[in-house]
């Protein structure tokens, strides 16, 4: 069957997920900390949600597949609750949504890091007929951010947020959302991710291909088995995508 559409996850596959978000959720685990008399310490927030700290404590990374990388903020709020129960109250405050937001905001601007070249083969993909969009589980805001620093605005057709009102995935709503919008159905789109959210939300959807991007490419990564490939970049997608089609 032909191929209409290519939908991407933004972080981990368009961005840079380490380079992009490290700094942003090391400044929100320490404002959280701060809440509590640091009875739990920024660092043991950060392991709860799959983000090492390394001991410097200044550099770290985000771990493939953790929480944090296949997740929105909302749901790292249960996981840090556990840690310690009074965060369970604050962190429903509409104060605290909002200052988590504003550090986010403020962490992320003009700090995009593209995930290598991803315009060259983007704009080839455009260029050759493909619809192009993306799911992601970030919010509005931040997404807007991302988008316009990797100057994606005009390359993307349509960009499905956690906040457009279609759920998250791993659900499929998203995905359903965003091939409607394209003008067409999933089973004549290909989804790009780097996670187990993207992988189950695709095949939950009915997409016809699933590709995942990891530094295993390519090798098929345990957590994503019914991928079609597996590559390191969007930079081998318009190969694939040729031999998909030919």
């Amino acid at each position: 069957m032909a191929i209409d559409a290519i939908l991407f996850d933004k972080d981990g596959v368009l961005l840079d997920l380490n380079q992009t978000w490290f700094l942003t959720i090391c400044n929100i685990a320490k404002y959280t900390e701060g809440l509590i008399d640091s009875r739990v310490t920024h660092r043991a927030l950060l392991a709860a949600i799959g983000v090492e700290l390394d001991e410097d404590g200044q550099s770290g990374r985000v771990l493939e597949n953790g929480a944090y990388a296949t997740g929105t903020y909302g749901s790292l709020m249960p996981l840090w609750s556990a840690l310690d129960p009074a965060l369970s109250d604050i962190m429903e405050t509409a104060a605290y949504k909002q200052e988590m937001m504003d550090i986010a905001v403020k962490s992320v601007a003009n700090q995009t890091v593209a995930k290598g070249d991803i315009l060259t083969p983007l704009m080839a993909l455009k260029a050759a007929g493909y619809k192009l969009g993306v799911v992601t589980n970030d919010g509005d805001d931040t997404t807007a951010i991302n988008m316009a620093d990797l100057g994606l605005n005009d390359v993307m057709d349509v960009v499905i947020t956690a906040d457009s009102g279609h759920g998250r995935k791993p659900d499929s709503g998203g995905i359903l959302a965003c091939c409607a919008a394209l003008g067409t159905t999933p089973d004549r789109a290909v989804m790009i991710g780097d996670t187990q959210a993207d992988h189950d939300a695709a095949i939950a959807a009915g997409c016809q291909h699933v590709i995942a991007i990891t530094d295993t490419a390519p090798a098929i990564p345990d957590f994503m088995p019914k991928s079609s490939y597996a590559i390191a970049s969007c930079a081998d997608l318009p190969a694939l995508i040729a031999r998909l089609t030919a």
